[in-house]
């Protein structure tokens, strides 16, 4: 995949803004998550419900519910074809869950935003896993050292994306952020959406940010 194609794959991802639900609506999503455990802490008069499209599904939504009767506000993530709530719970689990019911449509131009997605819901062992595309761009990076941002920067191996029409998956290479570190590695996403990685390298070590790079790009308006 080009760089141009790249760049219209993030597009792809980004353009969906979130859509907020009107309170009436917002008590219907409210009642039909009742008998949720995990959807007790939200109250009618206190949470605001919105949704996005997810380019690889064609029936199941995102949808955000954040509490603001407490401070810091709460909030969960849940997919949805409207009917069924599905809790994303920091495990690939509900999503690899969705893919089978929906199921999963992925392509040259929307892997990548399937990889977002999967990373900005779905934590490793040693916490976030960021996949970089424009080191420049990297969330937080004015939180490093001066020193730290140039060996971002200078480590940085650019993002290609290719497809196996034999083994019928894509195979995604570049830079991720996980675990304090920049790592070189190829993803391997099936045609079903399930992740393996391979040929991991080092690059860099000792980068910490202050909080999740996802807070704001998964928060913003």
């Amino acid at each position: 995949m080009t760089n141009g194609n790249l760049a219209a794959a993030d597009r792809v991802y980004m353009q969906p803004t979130w859509t907020r639900l009107v309170r009436e609506q917002a008590h219907k999503v409210l009642d039909k998550l009742s008998g949720h455990k995990d959807a007790v802490v939200f109250s009618k008069e206190a949470t605001e419900v919105a949704w996005r499209n997810l380019p690889f599904y064609s029936h199941y939504k995102l949808y955000r519910l954040v509490n603001y009767a407490t401070m810091p506000t709460f909030s969960m993530m849940y997919l949805s074809n409207d009917e069924e709530f599905i809790t994303v719970d920091g495990t690939a689990g509900p999503i690899y869950t969705v893919n089978e019911k929906d199921p999963i449509r992925l392509n040259e131009m929307n892997v990548v935003p399937y990889l977002d997605f999967f990373f900005s819901n779905v934590q490793g062992s040693e916490g976030d896993v960021f996949l970089i595309k424009d080191p420049r761009k990297m969330p937080m990076l004015d939180s490093l050292s001066e020193g730290q941002q140039q060996s971002v920067i200078s480590s940085f191996k650019p993002l290609s994306v290719s497809m196996d029409t034999v083994q019928h998956n894509f195979k995604v290479s570049g830079t991720l952020y996980y675990g304090g570190g920049l790592l070189s590695s190829t993803i391997i996403v099936a045609h079903d959406g399930k992740l393996s990685f391979q040929d991991q390298s080092l690059l860099l070590t000792g980068i910490h940010f202050p909080y999740s790079p996802y807070e704001q790009m998964w928060l913003e308006g």
